[in-house]
């Protein structure tokens, strides 16, 4: 993935859609999209849930490690995350994550920990990886799923085993990130059931993205009634939250609305 450098005036670029989680920027007649790089922190409890997949769920061993840094590539390499990186690095990069996890220098991994497997040939397909926080939450480190098998719900799969093993073992929470310009990551979160946990800076961006939105449809003059009242509710949402949080950060301080990862 590459961030777009796209040839336009500026009045046309003031009218373009924003993309949530993307910076916009104009100079020299172009607008230039590129990676804002936010990350959501994010919570779940460990309830019980549904899971059906057609191949084999297991936890991971330190023989996986090859075939790991190989899906890693694969899932990860066309993503925001990567957007501009050389293959060389992208790769580099693989294999430190794997080569951390296993390590614990990214936190102790978890016996949660899933991988899919294809049979016959037992192909990883992907895995949902899996390291401590605290004696009540785990953190879903990494999850990623091979490009030809993404959208079948193979994900999910792995996220609901580590889920039940994580009670089993008496883990009340698994928390996880995304970067909230990868539109897929953010969607499979919010669908899964994950809450973003309270962030100003985040909902300052989500309330700059509705306001804009809202400007420019009606300058556009494309709005029907039904779609202004939902544009102007979104914003007033988001403005809301802001006014929220801002009070919260009043009250406690800032580290109160500025989620770390593992706080």
């Amino acid at each position: 993935m590459r961030s777009r450098h796209v040839p336009m005036s500026f009045e046309e670029f003031k009218l373009m859609p924003h993309e949530v989680g993307w910076k916009h920027e104009f100079w020299d007649g172009q607008a230039h999209i590129s990676p804002g790089h936010q990350v959501a922190v994010v919570n779940l409890p460990t309830n019980p849930r549904e899971r059906t997949s057609a191949q084999t769920l297991r936890p991971v061993e330190s023989r996986d490690r090859e075939a790991l840094i190989a899906a890693f590539v694969a899932a990860f390499g066309d993503t925001i995350e990567y957007c501009d990186w050389e293959p060389a690095k992208i790769a580099q990069s693989a294999e430190d994550a794997i080569d951390g996890f296993f390590s614990g220098a990214r936190g102790r991994p978890h016996a949660a920990s899933r991988i899919a497997m294809e049979p016959p040939d037992g192909r990883i397909l992907g895995a949902a990886l899996v390291t401590d926080i605290d004696e009540s939450r785990s953190l879903l480190d990494m999850l990623f799923v091979l490009p030809d098998h993404q959208r079948r719900w193979l994900g999910s799969a792995l996220v609901s085993a580590a889920i039940d093993a994580l009670r089993a073992a008496g883990i009340g929470t698994m928390q996880s990130r995304y970067d909230v310009g990868n539109a897929a990551s953010r969607a499979w979160h919010i669908n899964f059931g994950f809450e973003e946990l309270p962030n100003v800076l985040l909902a300052r961006h989500y309330e700059r993205h509705a306001a804009h939105e809202l400007w420019r449809r009606k300058e556009l003059g494309n709005l029907d009634p039904a779609e202004r009242q939902r544009l102007e509710a979104e914003l007033a949402r988001c403005t809301a939250r802001v006014h929220e949080l801002e009070a919260i950060a009043e009250k406690e301080g800032l580290e109160a609305v500025m989620p770390l990862l593992r706080r």
